[in-house]
């Protein structure tokens, strides 16, 4: 992939029609990029309805004009010339997998496909995304060999394998038997639980079961493999952790290969002189850029939660978890050190152990709760604090300044229940206006896929495309 795009004269972003699609292709149009979409008919009009068409920056006042000059609808890519004076094209396709029986041609449109989620699913072929590894010969913005980890419970090295060799919190799991009516617990345990499993019918969406303890959640279990929403292939696969108490966040994330091989002056000196890292590794987080955060609305659950507590009592379906909305958050500040130091540590376990590691846009997905630090941290593997990744020893290690000495110190803990390495779903939430923290940074709207675009634009003008792909 990375001999094939040093051929590359101008590139084209190739995304998936879906997910976080909309937010790749305005910022392709943003930052000059010509663009492919490919979609299937059912979702097409998504597209066809929201085209971010015109030139970087400047208004439009006659938008069907603009549509008409700017943008093709094609149903085979050999009818895209690239010869042509198009500036995006939308492609659509009877199965968003048949994308693959075209790569050849859209090598030949020098493509580099932006992953999202949507692709990980309807293209990857299965737990492993073998098709990704293995068939879709197009360079992707990303780490190929990353999509996978999202598949926790699929796969030996998923996101909880990853996270404690990074020593970042994640919640604890429970062990249970499955059994054909359900599952069983050898002790009961009494705390409130959840179960995370594959929904019988619908692959790209999980089951989620709340239980205030596991004889509840046995009893809930059984109900749900009654109604058919779950099997016992499902429920081999499956988890049941802890609840974590707090707001749920989405921190999006971009890393820079580019931007970690650059000189920052004092600062990438004074970073590896405060956290005892190399120079070299001081860079790399440096180059972690922190963008945006975000929220997910789930249905039914949020709607659930707006009923009175009385009919809530009631209802005797289990809510369902399907993300339908996203919105927009900040962080109280002093809480970012610790967010900062466990997606710094996350990205350093990635590229130790998954070569080469995290590349552009990902998404640390957590729970924010308060709790005694004893009971989360995984010490001593955290790195990147005041005790060179050692086990702390006062709260002030943590930033902490007002707990009395020797008091076990609480603290706002962010608990990792997810991650998204690709181009994250909420942050179509910054499409047009920008993220808050990257628009301070850069001095200008910059959402998610405006950051995705800008790499692309400055690797190709560096001719370093291939230190961004795989």
């Amino acid at each position: 992939m990375q001999k094939i795009v040093k051929s590359y004269k101008e590139p084209i972003g190739l995304n998936l029609g879906s997910h976080s699609a909309l937010d790749a292709w305005q910022g392709q149009r943003d930052y000059g990029l010509r663009s492919i979409t490919y979609t299937t008919p059912a979702r097409a009009r998504i597209y066809l309805q929201n085209p971010m068409v015109g030139e970087p920056g400047k208004a439009i006042e006659d938008l069907p004009s603009r549509v008409r000059e700017d943008l093709i609808v094609v149903n085979d890519p050999k009818d895209i010339r690239k010869a042509g004076n198009w500036k995006s094209a939308i492609l659509v396709l009877n199965e968003y997998r048949d994308i693959v029986k075209h790569v050849d041609y859209l090598i030949n449109l020098e493509c580099l496909q932006i992953p999202n989620r949507a692709f990980s699913v309807y293209v990857g072929g299965d737990e492993y995304c073998s098709v990704i590894e293995n068939h879709f010969a197009v360079p992707i913005v990303g780490s190929r060999k990353a999509l996978k980890i999202e598949n926790r419970g699929e796969i030996e090295k998923d996101y909880y394998w990853f996270s404690e060799k990074a020593g970042i919190p994640y919640p604890k799991s429970y062990e249970f038997e499955v059994h054909s009516s359900g599952i069983k617990f050898k002790e009961p345990i009494d705390e409130p639980m959840l179960l995370k499993a594959e929904h019988a019918h619908r692959s790209f969406e999980r089951e989620f079961i709340f239980a205030a303890d596991s004889n509840d959640l046995e009893e809930k279990v059984q109900r749900e493999m009654e109604a058919g929403n779950l099997t016992t292939e499902c429920l081999e696969s499956a988890r049941v952790e802890q609840i974590v108490l707090g707001p749920h966040a989405n921190f999006n994330f971009f890393f820079s290969p580019l931007d970690a091989k650059k000189e920052w002056g004092d600062v990438d000196d004074w970073f590896a002189k405060l956290y005892n890292v190399s120079l070299k590794e001081a860079r790399t987080c440096l180059a972690n850029q922190f963008l945006s955060i975000d929220e997910r609305r789930e249905t039914i659950l949020d709607g659930v939660r707006r009923l009175p507590i009385d009919v809530q009592q009631k209802i005797k379906k289990v809510p369902s978890f399907e993300v339908s909305a996203h919105l927009m958050m900040s962080l109280r500040e002093s809480l970012l050190k610790d967010i900062h130091r466990y997606a710094d540590a996350f990205l350093l376990a990635l590229e130790e152990y998954e070569p080469p590691g995290i590349i552009g846009a990902w998404c640390l997905q957590t729970l924010i709760t308060w709790d005694r630090i004893s009971k989360y941290e995984l010490r001593p593997k955290a790195k990147l604090d005041f005790t060179s990744g050692a086990e702390a020893k006062t709260a002030m290690d943590y930033g902490i300044y007002d707990v009395p000495e020797g008091l076990e110190p609480y603290m706002h803990i962010p608990v990792t229940q997810d991650l998204a390495l690709r181009h994250g779903g909420g942050t179509n939430v910054h499409m047009g206006i920008g993220s808050q923290y990257a628009n301070a940074k850069y001095q200008k709207p910059m959402s998610m896929g405006d950051r995705i675009a800008l790499e692309i634009r400055n690797a190709w003008k560096r001719k370093q495309l291939e230190e961004i792909v795989t």
